[in-house]
This record gives C-alpha cells, structure tokens and sequence, in this order.
C-alpha cells in the first residue's frame, strides 16, 4: 500500500480488513445513529503475548495470554473521506508494529490510562478475536468447527475477525446491525474492496 507522501508499506490481511472495517460504520453507520463525526474515537484489538512472557508460554498453552490493545485520541474525522482507510491502515499497522518492543507492563498499563481517561462520548470499537489465533485448527475431540460465531456482537460497536476455515491467508469478518444498516453496510464494504 502506497500512503500519503510516498511512502510503502506492507499491510497484513488483519489491518487491512481492521481498517476497512473502521472507515465504513463510521462514515455511514456512526451518521445513522446520530453520532457525531468529531467524537472521540478508541479503537481496541487482542494480542497473543503466550512467546512475550519471560518464560514464554508453550503455544499449546490453552489458558487466557490475550490482553487487550488500545488507541485512542482521535477523533472520527481522521478516518472519514478519501484519506480515511489509509489513515486506518497507518495506525494500526504503527500500533501492531509498535508492540514487538514493548512489555507486557506497558502494554496493560497504556490500556489502564486509556480506560481512566476515556471522554464521555467516547466511541468504542473493538475487535472480537483475530485471524493469527487459529480457531480452526481447534480441535477438542470433536472435530474443528465449521462455523464460528461471536454471540456478543450484537450489543457492542465490535466485530469479529478470524482466519478462514479452508483458505489460506482469508479473513472472516463479523458484524451485527439492523437490517437497513447491514444492507449499506455490504454495499459499501464490497464496492470499497472492489474499487
């Protein structure tokens, strides 16, 4: 992906899917709603940090060393119109990128400050799961899941993200809104990928 000024940088599916997400309910459904396109904006994903701990965790380890990753202080004017996905794209890749150098203290302790100093207003979009954590290849003795819902959505502002279950570097992608938001919602979020 090209971004402002010139500069290249190389996208995963996870951001590029993260920040295509974020520019759509935004723009359409944060207006239906009766948002405002100048209200704070805090944005949370998950991260695997089972290889960060020191020791590190074995990756058949099936307990919780997911911690929640935030970025806040913008508002949603920075990912609206022309510029709005690259904007998205940028700051989730600098947020992702960012996190190989830091510790699990800071990571928790940036959450904590967020969470304190959130705005009242404040929209909150999170993402449900993600597409590196393989829940497709779980298998309990069952067999693996054909399908994987997340029943929470439909009482947050969050989708869910995972890998796809037979194809290689796919990303499945929840969501859950009225019927009228969900019609302009795919419109858009096709068209956007198309062109």
């Amino acid at each position: 992906m090209q971004l402002a000024g010139g500069e290249k940088r190389q996208c995963g599916s996870s951001e590029l899917a993260g920040a295509r997400r974020r520019k759509n309910p935004e723009e359409e459904v944060e207006l239906a709603h009766g948002g405002s396109v100048d209200r704070p904006i805090r944005f949370i994903y998950a991260a695997d940090f089972r290889n960060r701990l020191d020791p590190p965790v074995p990756l058949t380890y099936f307990g919780n060393c997911v911690l929640p990753i935030d970025f806040n202080g913008y508002e949603a004017t920075t990912f609206l119109g022309e510029d709005g996905f690259v904007n998205g794209v940028e700051i989730l890749s600098d947020s992702v990128k960012g996190l190989g150098s830091r510790s699990l203290e800071s990571v928790w302790e940036v959450y904590e400050e967020g969470t304190k100093n959130m705005k009242v207003g404040t929209k909150v979009l999170t993402v449900t799961g993600s597409n590196q954590f393989g829940i497709y290849g779980t298998d309990f003795g069952w067999g693996r899941p054909v399908n994987t819902d997340v029943m929470s959505l439909y009482k947050n502002n969050s989708f869910s993200m995972s890998a796809r279950r037979d194809e290689i570097g796919g990303v499945e992608i929840g969501v859950s809104l009225k019927r009228c938001e969900m019609i302009v919602f795919l419109s858009l979020f096709s068209n956007g990928f198309d062109n």
